[in-house]
């Protein structure tokens, strides 16, 4: 019976109630519920009723269908590259910089081709042309 009351008083129903003798109250209730279980089983959006004195529920115009939500290929899949998601707070140069800071480390310590190895620095090593004269 509460059900019946929250419906009754509800400001969306209401004006089907003031047309209906309250006699036939019930009637209107039940023909209502198998109207809203009808919009529910067939997934439509809205329908147009109408109502006669004794409580009877006619639908007269069916809405739209809910569709299921269809995979769009051709849908965004991520957002476009003027989206404030993608800023940051980051310096725009930042590479650059590092590049810069890795150059000037670099500038530091300079080396020459090969001296990364030990060797005996009080002996020079001998031209490639004289190992091959001395046979």
């Amino acid at each position: 019976m509460s059900a019946f009351l929250s419906i009754r008083n509800d400001p969306h129903f209401r004006r089907y109630f003031d047309a209906v003798h309250p006699f036939f109250w019930p009637v209107l209730y039940w023909q209502l519920k198998a109207a809203w279980l009808f919009l529910q089983r067939e997934k439509l959006t809205s329908i147009l009723l109408a109502v006669s004195w004794w409580g009877g529920v006619r639908i007269v115009f069916l809405g739209d269908r809910i569709e299921a939500p269809v995979a769009n290929p051709f849908a965004l899949t991520k957002p476009r590259w003027d989206d404030p998601v993608w800023s940051s707070d980051v310096p725009f140069d930042i590479e650059t910089r590092a590049l810069r800071e890795a150059i000037a480390g670099a500038l530091l310590l300079p080396r020459k081709a090969g001296e990364g190895r030990a060797r005996d620095r009080r002996k020079p090593a001998a031209p490639l042309a004289s190992m091959l004269d001395s046979t």
